[in-house]
């Protein structure tokens, strides 16, 4: 069906409307039904630059026309306690046409997908919501509906008491979306984009008839159903985790002395673009000299080399220099390929370790080059025998 679309026939989405107007159809050249062409190529690799997947793709537009949001039914994978999940949003409205009133769907790897509704209509949307502002400063309406996907409960509860507590994985607060990561929780959730329909676009323009025509045969189940791989998405690092391989991932303090985190891998991809290391921080062997400590950081990493077609069965060690706090800055380049220090104006560096020491105070830092995926617990970075397509 092409033709124009009444939205006073289409009751479930009205809002408030004085009168029935017409959901436009933008003029274009014939629609395209290769719906494998939208499936999005990003590196599994991140750089460390942190990156609002739900701002930056949102999985709605806003019909200004009529003031309805149509979720334009993006595909998304969420990672979560090193389980993966494919989820899309395709429903804002409840039966009587009340927003905030979601409906996702979601599909637990290798499990069967399933639809789950739950109110969360907090402060609903600024376009949509006259008193929007008002709204953000009253703490009894601006709040976020939490949900576990792994025990399928949903439940409200403050913003400062979420920042705290990790057994909550994604929230929603009228078209508000957050994850349980970063400066928003202490949990290791991720997420990233796995597939949005580009021909519900023309021009820069939202064509609200193909939306429509989508929201109301199979809601997006079109697109969901794809051969969408969620363990090669690009799991963009969320507002405030500023690196890839973070500092509580891979280092924890203890009676003050500093420790491995030897539990969390990474895969780096090589600054040569076609070398990766599946590494983890071994041991960190500190001695104190009486104000002065001296700390020594062994990795281990398996190392696939450009004509390799997985990782090398035996694991690399590399003890690095003895690092003083008594040095104010320092700045290692490394490079896996030939295990060595080099200088950080050479473009094949993999990783850069940066120290700063302020008396008693030690700031610690990893970069990364090309990008890296992680942090993985030891049994998913066994599954990686080979390192995942860029």
């Amino acid at each position: 069906m092409r033709g124009m679309l009444l939205t006073c026939a289409i009751s479930v989405f009205l809002i408030a409307l004085s009168s029935c107007r017409d959901v436009a159809q933008v003029i274009r050249p014939p629609a395209v039904t290769n719906y494998e062409a939208f499936i999005t190529k990003g590196s599994p690799y991140v750089k460390d630059e942190p990156f609002d997947v739900f701002l930056a793709k949102p999985w709605y537009s806003y019909d200004e026309a009529n003031h309805i949001i149509w979720p334009v039914f993006q595909v998304y994978a969420l990672k979560a306690n090193q389980r993966y999940y494919k989820l899309q949003v395709i429903d804002y409205y409840d039966d009587q046409s009340q927003p905030g009133n979601y409906t996702l769907r979601i599909q637990p790897e290798g499990q069967a997908a399933y639809e789950w509704s739950f109110e969360a209509q907090g402060c609903g949307n600024v376009y949509t919501n006259l008193s929007y502002k008002e709204c953000l400063k009253d703490p009894e309406q601006n709040i976020y509906t939490y949900l576990n996907l792994e025990t399928r409960q949903s439940w409200k509860m403050a913003t400062w008491q979420a920042r705290s507590r990790g057994d909550w994985h994604i929230a929603f607060n009228g078209t508000e979306v957050k994850i349980n990561a970063g400066d928003q929780g202490p949990g290791q959730t991720r997420i990233g984009d796995l597939y949005l329909y580009q021909d519900f676009f023309f021009n820069g323009a939202a064509d609200f008839q193909e939306i429509a025509e989508v929201s109301f045969s199979d809601k997006g189940q079109r697109f969901f159903d794809l051969d969408l791989d969620v363990r090669s998405a690009a799991f963009a690092l969320p507002p405030g985790v500023e690196r890839v391989v973070f500092e509580d991932d891979w280092f924890r303090d203890v009676r003050g002395s500093r420790k491995a985190v030897d539990s969390s891998w990474w895969i780096v991809k090589g600054g040569e673009g076609n070398t990766f290391s599946k590494f983890r921080f071994r041991e960190i062997d500190e001695v104190s000299v009486g104000r002065v400590v001296e700390s020594t950081f062994t990795l281990e990493f398996f190392y696939q080399g450009q004509s390799d077609s997985q990782f090398e069965a035996t694991p690399r060690l590399w003890k690095l220099p003895m690092i003083s706090s008594r040095e104010r800055l320092l700045k290692w380049c490394l490079d896996f390929d030939s295990q060595e220090i080099i200088e950080c104006s050479d473009s094949r560096w993999d990783l850069q370790l940066s120290v700063r020491n302020r008396g008693r105070r030690r700031r610690w830092q990893i970069n990364v080059n090309a990008g890296a995926m992680g942090p993985l617990t030891q049994d998913v970075a066994r599954i990686y025998q080979t390192a995942p397509k860029n």
